[in-house]
């Protein structure tokens, strides 16, 4: 058992992705904030992506323990360090993983007031999250008299899916600047469980020492794309092939504003993906349902013919707890992200005749950034502070300082190279732990290369 909690407990500290992009939003005129807010403000005249490398994304972490707890060489018995990290587990623990690849990405302004945008990307992302009762169950086994090992907050969701989308950033007013993205999903893979019920409760038994009981089992996990009818000519290709028509389809829009609402002071805000996706394709789904009672393990039987009574105990559970496969179609909406964001401009661009740079615009940024993702699976919040400059026009860094699910310490950075229209771009968070990644519960990376063009 304690090789099984080591296996879990390898295959969460492999680090995973998320979805907080804490350091692109707002950051440094880059195109690609246009896809945290589309309300954001615009500067260039136009831009073009490098193809399949204007965005690679990855972020994530689990939340509740990191590999350094369990495999840090500093002398402590490795089964005492398994003990700890199971004893300080959460009533819920979650991992996600969030993968994202831009293939085409461009944009260019319509006129002095509206900006459009558009392109494809590929996304993939999983999150699990998973109840104490099942981890002390899977460890310790059902040894505690009357508890229920509840599976209520067992839920998960994966997928991979492709998605065209078009965008359009509009001034109203000097004040104002508001958006919107509307968005084509084509979802290729798709797995989720979620509203489970159910227990297993061990009682004193009347026959035997214990009875084990299956208490109101409800589960249902839905799944499209995983199961096929000829696995052996499926081939990578296939696929690939269904990221751009996959027949699941699904709509969903991006909607977000840009305020200036006092001198140097900037208000902005976004929701993302607020939207679903139809699945028809491959789809095969379970339900499991019922209820169950055994009187432990000290059973009693015909010793002349013991398999009678252990094909009736299997008839017995399968009329008690019955398993289903349905192939009906369903909807998964998309986990809705939110940001917020508010923050003060100071200090003009100067050159050495003292004559402004970038007139009517500020070389600091100092501010507080909110972010929730809101989901059937799990939904959390995290809060970032934040300063951004201008240490030329070709060259914008950014530090962020975020607390989220993992961690009270997360620091970030970014930079941003501008040289005529090549731009280049590196975003990371969590550098406290470069050092010892191993000590970490998140990573995140973000690098890009654009072609930016502004108007002379």
């Amino acid at each position: 058992m304690r090789t099984f909690i080591l296996i879990i407990i390898v295959l969460f500290s492999l680090k995973s992705f998320a979805q907080n992009k804490q350091v692109l939003y707002n950051f440094a005129g880059l195109p690609q904030t246009l896809m945290l807010n589309p309300g954001a403000e615009v500067e260039n005249k136009f831009y073009i992506g490098f193809p399949l490398f204007s965005q690679v994304s990855l972020h994530g972490g689990f939340s509740g323990f990191s590999a350094y707890d369990v495999f840090a060489d500093d002398g402590i018995d490795i089964n005492t360090k398994i003990d700890d990290v199971v004893n300080k587990f959460g009533k819920s623990e979650f991992f996600e993983l969030t993968q994202q690849l831009e293939v085409i990405s461009a944009g260019f302004g319509l006129n002095k007031t509206t900006y459009v945008s558009f392109g494809y990307y590929q996304e993939s992302n999983a999150l699990v999250k998973t109840p104490r009762d099942l981890i002390d169950l899977a460890y310790e086994g059902n040894t505690d008299v009357n508890r229920n090992y509840a599976i209520s907050k067992l839920t998960a969701r994966a997928e991979l899916l492709g998605v065209y989308h078009v965008g359009i950033s509009k001034k109203i007013t000097d004040k104002w600047q508001v958006g919107g993205r509307f968005k084509l999903y084509s979802g290729v893979l798709n797995a989720s469980s979620k509203g489970n019920k159910g227990a297993l409760v061990t009682n004193k038994g009347v026959d035997n020492l214990y009875q084990q009981e299956l208490e109101n089992v409800d589960v249902l996990i839905q799944t499209s794309g995983i199961v096929l009818d000829d696995y052996d000519n499926v081939e990578p290709s296939d696929y690939i092939k269904k990221l751009f028509f996959s027949g699941n389809y699904g709509v969903g829009v991006d909607l977000g504003f840009t305020y200036h609402f006092k001198k140097q002071w900037t208000l902005s805000g976004s929701a993302q993906d607020i939207g679903f996706i139809y699945y028809t394709k491959d789809v095969e789904s379970y339900t499991v349902k019922g209820d169950f009672k055994v009187d432990g393990f000290n059973l009693g039987f015909d010793l002349e013919n013991p398999e009678d009574y252990w094909n009736d105990l299997k008839d017995r559970f399968e009329e008690d707890v019955v398993v289903d496969t349905l192939n009906t179609n369903y909807i998964s909406t998309r986990p809705m992200k939110l940001n917020g964001a508010i923050d003060y401009s100071f200090g003009k661009e100067y050159d050495d005749c003292r004559f402004e740079t970038r007139p009517g615009k500020y070389s600091n940024k100092v501010g507080v950034q909110l972010f929730s993702a809101v989901g059937s699976v799990h939904s959390y919040v995290a809060a970032t502070l934040f300063y951004e400059r201008w240490f030329s026009k070709h060259f914008q860094a950014k530090v962020s300082y975020t607390a989220d699910a993992y961690s009270f310490s997360n620091l970030g950075a970014g930079i941003s190279t501008q040289f005529g229209p090549f731009n280049l771009y590196l975003l990371a968070d969590n550098l406290l732990y470069l050092n010892n990644l191993y000590n970490t519960k998140s990573t995140s990376i973000q690098v890009g290369i654009n072609f930016i063009f502004y108007n002379k």
